[in-house]
């Protein structure tokens, strides 16, 4: 009897709000009639993503403006939008979780049955879905050469070779000032093939890192995201043990993927989540020195080898990720010839260079280096003629690929996840000579100068053929003038605070001295040096800088504060500031966290029993 009330009722739903249940939807109701679902809510816009950035008052904005526009204004939409609904949440007796997103226009909730049939039909919803499916990373393929070894010197790795990053360093490009979002499955931050540049080291631990299992950056989930960053940016300073493209880069990183999930929300809201987070990791819309120029994703959606996610919220995720100007790479995958399909979202293909996959070759042997066996084959299910049907877009080294692991170490081992990075850290080196270029062109560029390899022309197994970051910025310099490395420029930086200020505390108070070090070409007269506990400004003086006349000049600042130390966690942030423009600002900027330990009356006694 219920299940025929049911029936009429969403019967009645169909009718009356226009199918906005998904059948798959419809089915769980009528096979689990009680408890809470877990349910991706849509909404019709007034304006779609296409609307907003193919305006006028787009079109004709700077690159930093378009990214300002586009925040501000999918927020605005959100808002208007998803009003009714949030407050009929909010609302509830029970308690209901939920998430709201505006990167993609969307709620996505644990419901009952009686609030999804609620929901339905209400004023701008558009459909209610299943949030099912899973995440999973690229399982590396285990090579049977290890290498544990640093190295020393500056040579290469061979696949930084075969790209022709050395190329690039030669003109002097590193990546400088650029970051990248490393999506896996966290990183080992203190590895030193990197930790100097972790962007945590600059900005409030929560702008830099992305953390749902752990507050503190980690590889608890293994090395794998320590594997892909140190090829993106690697560089050992006391070894010069060169591992990475873009070794002048910063980071940031999340520990997303990983075997299973512990959150109250489906993965889909995890997934939406930490890519909004990368539109605007310090909260304010106004600011966009905090979004990361490239996002490096070795991961796959466990859905169906079919055509289901070649349209609804993963392409338009994709497709904001697009539009803000961060370029988006992904791993092929490592099934081979003899799979049965892509997976998602590498399957996507709204346009040539999104979602812009990578498949594998071993450019540890001689020219033109092989397909590795593992490296996945195209075509892509999703409806396409022409180079949209074809995968992989390009391909890259990830074969015995040796880079960071662990807190200090080093290993080879082989995957479509080691190739990507490679690309991604390419993707830097152009972004520092081209700022001011969104990440699509610089992935067209990158594309349309592989060099083609197997049979002529674009092909289902290697793509456009392996990149050649050199041939794309010399493509790049036909059109537009590359920034100069090596010109003279403003660069101050914040060098040290208290090198032996420790994380745990017992004082009172606490007296910050500072080191300020010139990196760039150009003396530095004075600064304005700020200083903040908890993100609130304590102080601000200005300060006389005679000794910073050359490159590598140092000086240290006492403070001359005694800054009170309150029981349990803080944060200081000391930020420097010229009156010229930076070549890099990121390092302007440092933070010191510190947990002072709770003082009690002594003496503390307790009976052994309690």
């Amino acid at each position: 009897m219920k299940r025929g009330l049911l029936l009429f009722v969403l019967c009645l739903i169909a009718n009356f709000s226009e199918a906005q249940l998904t059948e798959r939807l419809q089915a769980e109701l009528l096979d689990k009639p009680s408890g809470l679902y877990p349910v991706s809510i849509s909404f019709v816009s007034s304006r779609s993503l296409e609307q907003i950035i193919m305006s006028s008052s787009f079109e004709n904005k700077t690159f930093t403006e378009k990214q300002r526009f586009l925040n501000q204004h999918l927020i605005e939409e959100r808002d208007k939008s998803q009003k009714a609904v949030l407050y009929f949440l909010e609302n509830q007796k029970t308690e209901i979780s939920y998430r709201s997103f505006y990167i993609v226009n969307r709620i996505v909730a644990q419901l009952s049955k009686s609030a999804i049939l609620s929901i339905s039909g209400m004023a701008h919803v558009n459909v209610l879905d299943l949030a099912s499916g899973d995440l999973e990373f690229d399982k590396p393929i285990e090579s049977q050469d290890q290498n544990n070894s640093k190295t020393t010197g500056a040579t290469a790795e061979p696949g930084l070779v075969a790209i022709n990053s050395p190329s690039m360093w030669e003109l002097g490009y590193t990546g400088r000032g650029k970051k990248v979002y490393v999506y896996d499955t966290g990183v080992w931050s203190e590895h030193p093939a990197f930790s100097n540049r972790f962007m945590g080291r600059h900005v409030p631990l929560d702008q830099a890192w992305y953390g749902l299992f752990s507050d503190e950056p980690n590889g608890n989930w293994g090395s794998h995201g320590t594997h892909v960053l140190g090829t993106v940016a690697g560089l050992d300073t006391l070894t010069n043990d060169t591992i990475g493209s873009a070794f002048g880069s910063y980071w940031m990183a999340c520990d997303l993927i990983n075997s299973g999930f512990a959150a109250d929300l489906p993965p889909q809201a995890e997934l939406i989540a930490a890519f909004e987070w990368a539109l605007n990791p310090d909260g304010d819309t106004s600011t966009t020195d905090d979004i990361p120029d490239v996002i490096n994703n070795s991961w796959r959606w466990l859905d169906n080898t079919d055509t289901t996610e070649c349209y609804g919220f993963i392409p338009q995720l994709m497709n904001t990720i697009e539009a803000a100007g961060i370029a988006n790479v992904f791993s092929g995958g490592n099934t081979g010839p003899n799979n049965n399909g892509v997976r998602s979202p590498q399957r996507i293909n709204t346009t040539d260079v999104n979602t812009f996959t990578v498949g594998s070759v071993n450019a540890n042997l001689p020219w033109p280096h092989p397909i590795s066996s593992f490296s996945t084959r195209g075509p892509t299910q999703c409806p396409g003629s022409g180079s949209l049907s074809l995968f992989p877009e390009v391909v890259a080294p990830g074969q015995n690929v040796r880079s960071a692991w662990g807190k200090n170490g080093y290993n080879s081992i082989s995957g479509t996840s080691m190739a990507s990075p490679h690309v991604s850290g390419a993707l830097l080196l152009l972004k520092e000579a081209f700022p001011n270029l969104a990440g699509n062109v610089l992935l067209q560029a990158l594309y349309t100068t592989a060099i083609d390899m197997g049979t002529v022309g674009e092909d289902n197994i290697y793509g456009r053929g392996l990149i050649d970051v050199f041939a794309a910025f010399q493509y790049l310099s036909l059109t537009h003038t590359p920034h100069n490395p090596n010109a003279a420029s403003n660069d101050v930086a914040i060098d040290y605070i208290n090198e032996d200020f420790q994380p745990y505390q017992c004082a009172t108070t606490y007296e910050p001295n500072i080191r300020l070090i010139n990196l760039g070409g150009l003396p530095i007269d004075s600064v304005e040096l700020s200083i903040f506990s908890n993100g609130v400004l304590m102080t601000v003086t200005n300060e006389a800088t005679p000794q910073l006349l050359s490159k590598g000049d140092t000086l240290s600042i006492q403070s001359g504060l005694s800054i009170p130390l309150t029981n349990g966690k803080q944060e200081f942030t000391f930020r420097v500031k010229m009156n010229n423009q930076e070549v890099d600002d990121v390092n302007n900027s440092r933070m010191v966290r510190t947990e002072k330990l709770y003082e009690r009356l002594l003496p503390f006694l307790d009976a052994f029993e309690s």
